[in-house]
This record gives C-alpha cells, sequence and structure tokens, in this order.
C-alpha cells in the first residue's frame, strides 16, 4: 500500500498541468457541524488526494473508487461534462480539525484552504422577568457562558437595539462574557440579550419581559380630615385662651385699690394715671374732688360758741368742763349727710372731739 500512494504522488507530481480551484478557501463552522469543500478541475483527472492539517484523510483514484473514506471524513462526486469536481465532507468538527484543508489534483496544482471552528456556548439573563414602577432604573445582565472565539453581544429592547459594556475571562479555552443594560421603567418592554460568533448565522438569544407598574397613589383624605381637625382644634384653644386671657386682665383692670393706697397712688407720676382704665379714672377722680372740697370746707371752719353746741350736730355731747375755754367742738357745714361717729380722743386732761368725713 504504501509503494502504491508513493507511485501515485509520483504520477501526480509528474502529470500534466490542470486548472484546479478549492472552495470555500475560509470556512468558519461550529464545533459539532459539518465542514463542506469543493475540489474541481477544468481536465479529467485520474488521481486526487485530501489533507486536513498535514493529515491524509481521502484518496480518489480513476477506476478504483475513493479510498480511505470513514465517517467523519467522506466525498461526494458532483462531476459533470468539462468540470470534473469532488466534495469532502467532515463530519462532526472538532475543534483540532481547525486548520489547513489541501486538495491536490494529478497534473494540477495543490490548492489550500483554512478551516476554523468556534465554539456555541449558552445565553441567560440573570434574574429572568422584572416587574417595576415607573420611572425606576432597571439593571439586566446577560451571561454568555463557553463561546469560542469571544462573543459579539447586544441587547434589544422592542426591537431597538442597546449597546454595552462587556466583560471576559477565558476557561479552559473558552471564553466566559457578561454584560449589563441599564434602561429606565417606561412601559412593558421586551428585553433581548444577543450573542454571537462568526460561524453563526443567526445570533444565539434569551428573551425577559419588564411589566412597568403605575406609581401607587395614596389616599390623603384621611391625612387631610385629620391635619383640619387637629389645626381648627388648636385654633379653638388659641381663642379661648384668648378671651380669657383678656378677661382676666380686663377684670383686674376694674378692681379699685383700698383707699388706704388710694391717696399715695394719686400722688404718683401723670404717666402712670394715663394708663389707668377709663372707669377707675372717673371713680378716683370722684373720689378726689369729694377730699378736695372738704379739706377747702375744713380750712373755712369756724368755732362754735356755747350756746349753739349740738344745734347743728345733734350727736353733740359735753365733756363735763362747762366754761372751759380750750373744750370746744369743731364742725363743718358740709353737704353729705353722712357723717361718721364722734370719736373722742383722749389727750392728757384735754379731750378733743373729731368728725371724720368719708
Amino acid at each position: 500500500m504504501d509503494f502504491f500512494r508513493l507511485g501515485l504522488f509520483l504520477l501526480i507530481n509528474m502529470g500534466v498541468s490542470a486548472d484546479v480551484q478549492l472552495q470555500p478557501l475560509n470556512a468558519v463552522v461550529l464545533s459539532g457541524s459539518k465542514a463542506r469543500f469543493n475540489c474541481s478541475s477544468t481536465q479529467a483527472t485520474s488521481a486526487m488526494t485530501w489533507t486536513v492539517n498535514g493529515l491524509l484523510v481521502i484518496t480518489i483514484i480513476e477506476g478504483s473508487g475513493v479510498l480511505n473514506s470513514t465517517e467523519r471524513f467522506a466525498v461526494t462526486n458532483f462531476t459533470t461534462p468539462g468540470n470534473y469536481k469532488w466534495e469532502l465532507t467532515i463530519s462532526n468538527v472538532q475543534r483540532n480539525d481547525a486548520g489547513k484543508v489541501t486538495c491536490q489534483v494529478l497534473g494540477g496544482e495543490s490548492q489550500v484552504a483554512t478551516l476554523s471552528v468556534q465554539e456555541r456556548g449558552s445565553v441567560e439573563i440573570i434574574g429572568g422577568n422584572q416587574t417595576k414602577t415607573e420611572g425606576t432604573q432597571t439593571e439586566f445582565q446577560c451571561r454568555a457562558i463557553g463561546w469560542y472565539p469571544e462573543p459579539n453581544m447586544s441587547w434589544s429592547v422592542n426591537g431597538v437595539g442597546n449597546s454595552c459594556n462587556k466583560s471576559s475571562v477565558t476557561q479552559g479555552g473558552l471564553f466566559n462574557s457578561s454584560c449589563t443594560l441599564t434602561v429606565t421603567a417606561v412601559k412593558n418592554s421586551s428585553v433581548q440579550c444577543l450573542v454571537t460568533v462568526p460561524a453563526l448565522n443567526t445570533p444565539e438569544s434569551n428573551t425577559v419581559f419588564l411589566t412597568v407598574e403605575k406609581p401607587v397613589k395614596r389616599d390623603q383624605t384621611v391625612l387631610i380630615a385629620i391635619t383640619v381637625a387637629f389645626s381648627a382644634a388648636a385654633l379653638l384653644f388659641l381663642i379661648i385662651y384668648g378671651i380669657v386671657f383678656f378677661c382676666k386682665r380686663r377684670k383686674k383692670s376694674l378692681i379699685l385699690l383700698p383707699t388706704s393706697l388710694s391717696v399715695f397712688w394719686l400722688d404718683s407720676s401723670k404717666s402712670r394715671d394715663k394708663q389707668l382704665d377709663p372707669f377707675r379714672r372717673v371713680q378716683e377722680s370722684s373720689y378726689q374732688e369729694e377730699v378736695r372740697r372738704a379739706r377747702v370746707q375744713s380750712q373755712n371752719r369756724t368755732p362754735v360758741t356755747q350756746d349753739e353746741r349740738g344745734q347743728d350736730n345733734r350727736g353733740y355731747t359735753t365733756d363735763g368742763h362747762d366754761g372751759h375755754t380750750d373744750d370746744r367742738v369743731w364742725y363743718t357745714s358740709y353737704s353729705n349727710k353722712h357723717q361718721m361717729p364722734q370719736v373722742s380722743l383722749e389727750d392728757g386732761n384735754r379731750k378733743h372731739r373729731h368728725m371724720t368725713i368719708v
């Protein structure tokens, strides 16, 4: 078998040159999927070989058919008149399959393509669906676990794209990435996290829903009623207190001072007199007028003769010393008919009778 392969390669190198094409030149597939390459020639070929990362996986010889075919590596003949074409299929592609894929045709130059193998991980949104009050800010965190190479991440809110700041770490040759979205709760929305790598035709996604609730308006009726009640009670208390205070002040202003203090008070400064209550000033000015009149009449009093004693003053009594020149009674003609009882004061052997008018 080794001699056969050696002879085959010699024939390929010594053959007539042919126009050979390999497509695609760059293939990007997901791990676990299939990779396909087409090798075609404008001339009929008697031999073709396929190698993956330097390892011969398929040999095709005219008249002998396909050699070395396996479950993972297989070829299919798509030859048409004027176009000799074979397709290589790699099933269940693994990360170690990534590299160079070469097609060699007898009589033509070898053609080389590149195979890239990528990993698709999982997508999740932490916290799931959320319910928020209108106007509040909400955060959604998306995680992409087990991707290769580092994935691209984005958000979509009600179909409108939103970018985010991404952070990634590697673990076992795979990337774990996260992305956070901050939105303001305005209306009910669908929030979608999108993750993709070049091998994916459609991004992987995860969708959650944001439910927005209207702010609860508190019933202010009870609070208002309590506030009004307390305010009314306080106002009523202040009114009653003011009335009581005013009445007490009024009552005090109407109380007359004792007679023994009135004279002293009346002789005080004029400024204090101006501050008296009008009713009290009237009472005290009448009293002053009476005192003044009594003083004037006292100054004009005349001694009473012996014959006239007791005529005007019916309460007059003799002291038992008739004819004593110093035993005299003074009286005053005063319009006020109410006279005070006579008071006898004893001064040695002399008695004096005085009439006091109030």
